[in-house]
């Protein structure tokens, strides 16, 4: 009978750093891609699943959600909340983002930062995420 009903502790994620892309030392591999990281994103994750689009013609006061497993270094994240912003700049109508993620082996901060350099363009957002 399981009489223990807390969660696990958080364990940080274990990382071996090459050309300033982080790599799963638990899981043998990278966070993202070693050629263009926020190019896969922008195509796998955004594009892929039509969210210019989608975002642009929400109705008012709508609710767009989304839900990942594995937030890694948030750069689904940031790019989902990047194209947000680009297609909806004023955002007079209300419609809110949910994004929801859940991640087993989070980065450790200073390793979340050190991933984000990467990006200039995101800075902004990571900082407000960080």
């Amino acid at each position: 009978m399981i009489t223990d009903l807390r969660p696990p502790a958080m364990e940080p994620a274990e990382l071996i750093w090459q050309d300033g892309v982080p790599e799963s030392a638990r899981f043998g591999d990278v966070y993202f891609s070693r050629d263009d990281g926020l190019a896969e994103t922008r195509y796998v994750f955004i594009e892929r699943n039509g969210l210019p689009g989608r975002f642009a013609e929400l109705d008012r006061n709508s609710h767009f959600v989304i839900a990942e497993t594995g937030f890694g270094t948030g750069l689904n994240f940031l790019a989902t909340w990047a194209e947000w912003l680009a297609q909806r700049p004023d955002d007079q109508d209300h419609a809110i983002l949910h994004f929801i993620s859940v991640e087993r082996y989070p980065l450790a901060l200073a390793d979340l930062e050190k991933a984000l350099e990467s990006w200039p363009g995101l800075q902004p957002l990571a900082r407000e995420l960080i």
